[in-house]
């Protein structure tokens, strides 16, 4: 028996242990390699965040050089805005000449020729008798008509009219009124002023009548001049130099304008030059 067990011992020593079956090396073997499997993905997924990461910080370093550093912002340039200077007004220069004050004045035609006038205002203390187109008040005292010739176109006026080139008879009706009326009493006081011109100048001297209409008294306030009125004044002018072919009624208009102690063309509703001699 003892003989026996031995040998059954003796049979069984080179084997492994639990070889009979084959089964448990097997499972042992499926273990480990699950725990190598699980091991290696859990390297490949750190090595693949490893990897994005690093991705990642390239591609925004990237980024960032090719964005462009951002600009100061310019203001875009303001327009320079001139303020409108003001017209210079001239200041007609004056003289004194008896009862009568003459302003030397220069004007253009269209085409740049010239011409100049003594544009001469009677005093205030003569003014024509209100809506009358003959009779001349002087001092509050209405002139006798056959002595007004004279009383207005004093010796020294005279003695200007010999070296005119041409005569002017101004007609001029204040603000109030009808303009029609207004404009037909301007015309028949000029007619009046050329008929008291006839008879102290020679008659070789060419002779106009200028229609002024109405004098537009508000409109040219600021014109006034403070020796002579312009709402019923007397108005005389002569013309003392003028180029070839010039345009009288263009360059009279002209020199008038823009004076600051004259009244302008525009303070009137009409500016009709006609030669009448």
């Amino acid at each position: 028996m003892t003989d026996i067990l031995a040998k059954d011992v003796n049979s069984n020593s080179g084997q492994p242990p639990f070889a009979g079956d084959g089964k448990k090396p097997d499972e042992e073997k499926k273990r480990r390699g699950g725990i190598w499997f699980r091991i290696l993905a859990v390297l490949l997924f750190l090595g693949a965040l490893v990897e994005g990461a690093i991705l990642y910080a390239d591609r925004a370093a990237k980024n960032v050089e090719a964005t462009p550093a951002p600009q100061p912002v310019v203001a875009a340039p303001q327009p320079v805005v001139v303020a409108p200077q003001p017209v210079a007004e001239k200041h007609a220069p004056k003289e004194k000449v008896e009862n009568a004050y003459f302003f030397r004045i220069d004007g253009k035609d269209v085409e740049g020729r010239t011409a100049s006038f003594d544009y001469i205002i009677v005093t205030n203390d003569y003014t024509w008798v209100k809506g009358s187109t003959t009779e001349v008040v002087a001092n509050d005292t209405v002139i006798p008509e056959e002595e007004t010739a004279d009383r207005i176109i004093t010796p020294k006026v005279k003695e200007s009219f010999a070296s005119a080139l041409d005569l002017i008879a101004v007609g001029l009706a204040s603000r109030e009124g009808d303009r029609e009326a207004e404009e037909a009493r301007a015309l028949a006081r000029a007619q009046t002023v050329a008929g008291w011109i006839s008879k102290v100048s020679d008659a070789s001297i060419p002779l106009w009548t200028l229609t002024l209409g109405q004098y537009d008294r508000d409109a040219c306030k600021a014109q006034q001049d403070a020796d002579s009125s312009y709402e019923r004044p007397v108005l005389l002018a002569s013309v003392r130099a003028r180029a070839d072919g010039v345009n009288l009624t263009e360059a009279f208009a002209d020199a008038l304008t823009g004076h600051d102690n004259l009244p302008s063309r525009n303070c009137y509703s009409q500016f009709d030059l006609v030669k009448i001699r």
